[in-house]
């Protein structure tokens, strides 16, 4: 699964390999430990409706998908990831699948393992080896909920709110020793499919995202312990990434 991240990645870049019109204003900070129901980068591709024309734009959503049945913002609490396995099954998600796909950049993501004995967890980070930026397949929703929204991720009158998940898979190899789950990770040469608004049939969406041809290959990443400070929400700062303190 993927329930913490981070992102400290610059923005120009980031949007310029991507080739997206940058509409996060104002930018988020720099952030080493992300929870759900925070708010996080998604990149997104629509048509407008008017002109015909494509576009692809970085915005801001929170993390925790609000489908338009949700009756308030809490519900995203329980829909930060999606299972490939079951896309089309749940109310939830089905409803994004054909029109509302999304990329989720981040630096890296943080899992949790159980020591010998019932030792406290430690936590690792996974990354890309080379460090940049990962790009997980995710769903996004503009729900309406309640109305009246605020922060970032809401529509400037405040009618509604972007809102995304990361799409998870079962994990293999090395990366199962440390969760029976993953996130989707896609290489840069699959995003534009995935993003692509022609691909408007949730079944072909959901035939493609299982397909691990397209995923990213796991012997591109590197897995390293952190500090087990970052279980905590409240602490912030590049100093998570540093290995833990042991007592000799």
């Amino acid at each position: 699964m993927c329930g913490r991240f981070a992102f400290f990645q610059e923005i120009e870049p980031l949007v310029d390999d991507l080739k997206a019109v940058d509409l996060a204003n104002p930018h988020l900070r720099d952030r080493w430990n992300i929870p759900p129901t925070a708010p996080i980068y998604v990149v997104t591709e629509s048509v407008d409706r008017d002109s015909g024309e494509v576009l692809r734009a970085l915005r801001i959503a929170r993390w925790g998908l609000l489908p338009p049945f949700a009756k308030d913002v809490s519900f995203s609490s329980r829909t930060f990831n999606a299972r490939r396995e079951s896309l089309e099954d749940k109310p939830s998600f089905r409803g994004s699948l054909a029109r509302y796909r999304a990329i989720i950049p981040m630096d890296g993501y943080y899992e949790w393992v159980r020591g010998p004995q019932g030792a406290r967890k430690q936590p690792f980070f996974i990354a890309r080896q080379d460090g940049s930026p990962l790009f997980m397949a995710g769903l996004v929703s503009w729900g309406k909920g309640p109305g009246g929204h605020d922060g970032p991720a809401a529509s400037e009158d405040g009618a509604f709110l972007l809102s995304a998940t990361i799409i998870t898979r079962e994990a293999t190899a090395d990366l199962r020793e440390i969760h029976d789950r993953t996130p989707v990770m896609l290489p840069r040469e699959q995003v534009d499919a995935w993003l692509d608004p022609q691909m408007d049939d949730r079944h072909a969406a959901a035939d493609w995202i299982r397909e691990d041809s397209h995923l990213m290959d796991d012997a591109l990443l590197m897995v390293r312990e952190v500090d087990p400070a970052v279980g905590k929400v409240g602490n912030e700062g590049p100093e998570l990434l540093e290995g833990p303190q042991r007592l000799l």
